[in-house]
């Protein structure tokens, strides 16, 4: 008899949510290349770390610190552990009194972000393409800037909408729906960007649950742009949203076959699972395993989300080996563990 799932059902929600951010992560620790050194990340840098006070930076940032504001900021190890656990942040705020905080817009500081918009401690200042200042609370909290004022510091148009259009996108990941709508119709006026454009409305629609819409959008961006991954990925969403799990499954194979990277592959497993082709799922999500492993990603979620698949498949010994793995995984909560434990000794009892 085949695993039973409805014990998985919670914890398979909550963690997969966990994998989405957690497999788009990387930390850099290199010099960084010349490309980088030209980053717009730089002169946000430069000007907070003018003020020679402790500065609390995403761990994609610290390859842009100065070796003499090294000190200013937290380690590899210690920014890693503060975007993952904000707990741990605020333990290490007590001690160092941040005078700023500089969050990068990719998945692995999110967590952190958001604690950081719901504090009582802290403001919004500034939101980028290059990601999000927060400040003591007190200072000046970030709005909308007017289109005179983008137009005024982005005279060229096709340089205007893609700014407009990456701190839009920005803001959908803080849940500032409306701030992006605002940026959004700005970029309209540019004509520039249109298939970037569409996307980003997509995701946009996407973030309200709007999937019919959503995938609307993202068709007629890729009508303009067929390599738009960022289309692609939402179309692949709504499909899953939307019921449509064999279409689904048919678009994120050329998705993963032109860019087999994470991301890509968690969503392969999430199309496999919506067609019911448990096979594909449990080969994409061990693919995600191995390249996880590869780039040192934590493995917490997608080691769970690989034992659910198992169990579902009637692979006890394989899923109760996903399952071990994953409890030694550092990034997961004791809850989660716990969890985890019940599901490997329900498996156990079953097998007997």
């Amino acid at each position: 008899m085949r695993f039973q799932l409805r014990q998985v059902t919670a914890l398979g929600l909550a963690l997969v949510l966990i994998a989405t951010l957690s497999t788009l992560t990387s930390c850099r620790n290199k010099k960084p290349t010349a490309a980088e050194e030209r980053s717009p990340v730089l002169p946000l840098l430069e000007d907070l770390l003018k003020a020679g006070k402790p500065l609390f930076v995403s761990p994609e940032f610290l390859a842009f610190i100065p070796k003499q504001d090294a000190a200013l900021t937290p380690t590899k190890e210690e920014s890693l552990a503060a975007v993952q656990d904000p707990s741990f942040f605020y333990r290490m705020q007590r001690e160092k009194h941040f005078s700023a905080i500089f969050l990068s817009p990719y998945a692995g500081s999110m967590k952190l972000a958001n604690s950081l918009l719901s504090s009582p401690l802290w403001s919004l200042a500034d939101v980028s393409p290059s990601g999000y200042i927060f400040r003591p609370i007190g200072a000046a909290a970030w709005g909308p800037p007017t289109l005179e004022l983008v137009e005024r510091i982005h005279p060229d148009p096709a340089d205007r909408a893609a700014w407009l259009i990456s701190t839009a996108a920005n803001l959908i990941l803080l849940g500032k729906r409306d701030e992006a709508e605002q940026l959004l119709v700005m970029t309209a006026t540019t004509r520039k960007h249109p298939s970037l454009l569409l996307s980003t409305r997509a995701s946009l629609s996407a973030s309200r649950g709007q999937w019919n819409e959503a995938m609307t959008l993202a068709n007629e961006s890729l009508v303009k742009d067929r390599s738009n991954a960022g289309a692609r990925t939402i179309q692949v969403r709504a499909l899953i949203e939307c019921g449509r799990g064999d279409e689904a499954l048919e678009q994120v194979r050329r998705l993963v076959e032109n860019s087999p990277n994470q991301e890509s592959l968690f969503l392969l497993a999430r199309a496999a699972n919506a067609a019911g082709d448990q096979e594909e799922e449990i080969s994409a999500l061990n693919r995600l395993v191995a390249l996880g492993t590869k780039d040192h990603q934590p493995l917490g979620a997608s080691l769970t989300y690989l034992g659910q698949a198992y169990a579902k498949n009637g692979e006890r010994g394989e899923a109760l080996r996903a399952f071990q793995k994953a409890i030694e995984a550092p990034e997961l909560s004791d809850e989660q563990r716990k969890m985890i434990k019940e599901l490997m000794d329900h498996i156990a009892l079953e097998k007997r």
